[in-house]
């Protein structure tokens, strides 16, 4: 019996990759495997998550501009470099100490996002290394995405299709 082989008979189902996995089971995973470095992600478990997070962050962004829209500071609202919205910001020299509903539901989504951001930082991280493992390539690759345009590298990674050598990591 070959090393490959035997691997396989011993492999543990939380660290093999599920190809084809719904958007349900991929979601389930990712939140089962949160804290999880170790093992490998499919394709599909990768991109499902993508597609919920970015779903999830623009929803975040958009509703500020659409909750302020119509009140005086919405007219204020322009789009920044990525399409991102700018709020429009108050000096401390200027501003008179009353917090207005606007700047309210400005700061409270804000808060929001952040959180949303701190809580998928770790888990979105690991389900990256476990997807670069998949692909027989070191989780090390997952932190090129702090260096400007270093995540559209990591995504490109992450096209890449499984390899058997990444049994490896498992």
């Amino acid at each position: 019996m070959t090393s490959t082989a035997a691997a396989a008979l011993t492999l543990d189902p939380k660290s093999a990759p599920l190809p084809g996995a719904s958007m349900r089971v991929a979601m389930r995973r990712f939140f089962d495997r949160s804290f999880r470095m170790r093992g490998r992600a499919s394709r599909s478990e990768y991109w499902w998550w993508m597609l919920v997070n970015i779903i999830i962050v623009t929803a975040l962004q958009v509703v500020a501009p659409l909750l302020v829209a119509g009140r005086p500071m919405g007219d204020q609202l322009t789009f920044g470099p990525f399409g991102s919205f700018v709020y429009p910001t108050v000096s401390i020299a200027s501003w008179n100490g009353e917090m207005t509903a606007d700047s309210t539901v400005l700061v409270s989504l804000s808060f929001i996002v952040g959180g949303w951001v701190l809580l998928t930082a770790i888990p979105g991280i690991a389900i990256a290394v476990r997807r670069l493992h998949d692909s027989n390539l070191s989780g090390g690759w997952a932190f090129l995405a702090v260096f400007p345009l270093g995540a559209f590298i990591v995504l490109g990674l992450a096209l890449r299709s499984s390899r058997p050598e990444g049994l490896r990591f498992d």
